[in-house]
């Protein structure tokens, strides 16, 4: 079978919300809905919190083991920590932020990269 991009995109993200809605719900998340507003301090607190250990470590992993907790609880994960974490916060925060919000991430994407095909080089002088 052949997949378009727009489908691989699609199922993706799909699953990984699917996965994310799971968890969320398992774990009480949507107990007490934080509303828009919330929802979006919320992914900005993630942002500001991949700045800081980007401050503070680099791009490298900074997740740390411990031997000691490792033997007293072998079967569970040290936190992950560092940017990739952040990352994955953000993009997890934001996977379910669609999902609450009925917003179609991937036709947004699409769209906007559309879009961004047009635009000029450094389009609107700026730095950054």
């Amino acid at each position: 079978m052949n997949f378009t991009y727009e489908t691989m995109l699609r199922k993706g993200l799909k699953a990984a919300t699917e996965e994310i809605k799971a968890n969320n719900h398992d774990k009480g998340w949507y107990d007490n809905p934080n509303g828009f507003l919330g929802d979006m301090a919320l992914l900005h607190s993630e942002v500001s919190e991949a700045v800081d250990a980007w401050r503070i470590h680099g791009t490298a992993d900074a997740t740390v083991g411990s031997p000691l907790l490792d033997d007293m609880f072998p079967n569970t994960l040290p936190k992950p920590e560092g940017v990739g974490s952040e990352f994955a916060d953000i993009f997890i925060r934001l996977l379910d932020d669609c999902y609450l919000h009925d917003i179609d991430l991937v036709t947004e994407v699409l769209r906007k990269m559309a879009y961004n095909r047009t635009r000029p080089h450094k389009h609107g002088g700026k730095r950054a």
